[in-house]
């Protein structure tokens, strides 16, 4: 009885981390929707992951621990790093130009992808019921984006290549990086990404591009900004929930069956909703409103098969 208890009870812990981890990527995702009007990208991951990277690294030595932010080989943490990297780059640039709540909802066909790439690159079977969730994810996904109709949104299919090259990562770390410390996955993709924010920062003025295209796309186009007092303070809260949601992840995830706290990680669609509506007073279209749920029904189902096939027979 005691055992059963004590395992309800980390489960419940997890759950709560993993609607915690869900609430801070929310936060962070708003506040890096605040900067797309007064910094660049590059600027942002540059110095978010250099906050990172550093509060990371002291805690490691602080805490003698210091063998967990280095990884055991350098090769597929790399490529895992450069997929999150582009993951990142593709969502945050379409800020500027689409609502958190509709770039969320097309980020989350990442759980499609995971299963096709699964499928070629894992050689993992899939069935009658995740090839049937997998198109149903792709409806969802055309329902918000509407290719070819007059609420066309072209800017939408960067979440949707965000969740892909994510989906890569994810592949990369279930099949090459199993046995790597998830702090080091971590470290060694903030710190890539605090590289490539360096450059961009450096070669961007030199480029010389077009005045009146850069401002259009200032977000992206932008090397280094004079940064001010509401830019540090957004810059350092998306550094916080960072660590926070990353390490509330990790928890949900080593306490619970993955099957358990994928579907709850789309709380973040809720709590992204309510984000749009209380700071730019969006209120999502009906085809917003289904694509976006039937993304989550085929996440969901995609997660439930997942347990059906773990499950001991």
């Amino acid at each position: 009885m005691g055992l059963n208890h004590l395992l309800i009870s980390k489960t419940k812990q997890a759950i709560l981390f993993a609607i915690l981890a869900a609430l801070g990527f929310s936060i962070q995702d708003t506040a890096v929707k605040m900067l797309t009007f007064s910094a660049s990208i590059w600027q942002l991951m540059f110095l978010r992951s250099l906050i990172v990277v550093s509060v990371l690294c002291v805690w490691a030595f602080t805490y003698e621990a210091s063998p967990k932010i280095k990884p055991k080989t350098w090769l597929w943490p790399f490529f895992r790093a450069v997929c999150m990297s582009l993951a990142y780059t593709f969502f945050y640039t379409s800020l500027p130009f689409a609502a958190l709540s509709e770039a969320s909802a097309c980020f989350f066909t990442a759980p499609i992808f995971v299963c096709v790439f699964a499928r070629f690159f894992l050689r993992e079977r899939i069935g009658l019921w995740r090839i049937s969730a997998i198109l149903l994810g792709f409806l969802g996904a055309i329902t918000i984006i509407q290719p070819g109709f007059i609420n066309f949104k072209p800017v939408l299919i960067l979440p949707v290549l965000a969740g892909a090259f994510y989906a890569f990562g994810v592949i990369i770390t279930r099949g090459f990086c199993r046995d790597e410390p998830s702090f080091a996955l971590t470290v060694t993709h903030n710190f890539f990404y605090a590289t490539l924010g360096m450059l961009a920062i450096t070669l961007i003025p030199i480029l010389n591009l077009d005045t009146e295209f850069s401002e259009k796309n200032s977000f992206l186009l932008q090397g280094w900004v004079p940064i001010t007092l509401i830019t540090t303070v957004l810059i350092s809260i998306t550094a916080l929930t960072h660590i926070i949601s990353m390490t509330a992840s990790i928890f949900a995830y080593q306490n619970a069956e993955t099957t358990l706290i994928a579907p709850v990680e789309y709380t973040y669609l809720i709590f992204a909703g309510i984000i749009d509506y209380l700071f730019w007073s969006f209120i999502p279209s009906i085809s917003h409103i289904i694509g976006g749920t039937i993304i989550l029904g085929s996440g969901v189902i995609i997660t439930w098969r997942e347990w059906l096939s773990r499950k001991p027979k």
